[in-house]
């Protein structure tokens, strides 16, 4: 069910619809408005759209990298379970052998 809950980023009340908790959107907005002021105490001359650009591509790139991590993780983890029922079946041969 989606919730209503109104964010502040850059001291500017945003309304937000999400199935996300209270705490979760927070954190989120706490993020971007974390983002948004170091890179506009980084170049005062940027404006408010500027920031929430760059501030878009860190965190597209940031979720790109993520993915790119979990799909190595799957990678590997496909790669030990199909090691570990290769011993398995070498086990139960040898099992079986011993009779």
């Amino acid at each position: 069910m989606n919730e209503r809950y109104t964010i502040k980023i850059l001291d500017t009340p945003y309304s937000v619809m999400t199935d996300a908790g209270r705490t979760e959107v927070e954190q989120v907005a706490s993020m971007v408005d974390t983002a948004m002021r170091e890179l506009l105490d980084k170049n005062p001359r940027a404006s408010v759209t500027m920031a929430a650009i760059y501030a878009a591509i860190q965190f597209a790139d940031g979720k790109r990298r993520a993915e790119e991590t979990a799909d190595n993780l799957r990678g590997q983890l496909r790669s030990y379970l199909e090691d570990m029922n290769k011993l398995r079946a070498e086990l139960d041969e040898l099992r079986r052998a011993r009779g």
